[in-house]
């Protein structure tokens, strides 16, 4: 890839926090910081190399947004990869309203969020 090319993946997911760098915005340990992950509270990426990553559109205000730990639980019965539930959440839909999943977290529309994610992991699992 040349420096020229965009990394479509980059695009979708956005800026992500290190460990470090999540537990200073939420004032917590790396520890905690890391079990939020492990147990979906916060979404966490791992890279090729083993660098835990988390991105930046699952917070709002400084906590994570409302509803975001059911919404992977919801998609892990179609697939288990939270790659694949961070493009569900930020990936830009522009026929569709909102244009990103996230955003009905955002607006507080975690039922309508979790009847699409349901859909979703249904389809992906047949």
């Amino acid at each position: 890839m040349t420096t020229e090319e965009s990394n479509p993946w980059a695009e979708i997911v956005g800026p992500c926090y290190t460990v470090r760098s999540m537990a200073r915005t939420l004032a917590c340990t790396e520890l905690e910081g890391m079990e939020a992950g492990d147990d979906l509270r916060l979404l966490t990426l791992r890279t090729e190399d083993g660098v835990h990553l988390l991105p930046v559109f699952q917070l709002v205000g400084g906590k994570a947004a409302t509803g975001l730990q059911e919404v992977p639980l919801a998609l892990q019965t179609g697939v288990n990869d939270p790659r694949t539930w961070a493009q569900w959440l930020n990936v830009a839909l522009p026929e569709a309203d909102p244009p990103r999943n996230i955003t009905l977290l955002y607006e507080g529309r975690v039922e309508e969020a979790l009847r699409d994610a349901r859909h979703d992991a249904w389809s992906w699992s047949s």
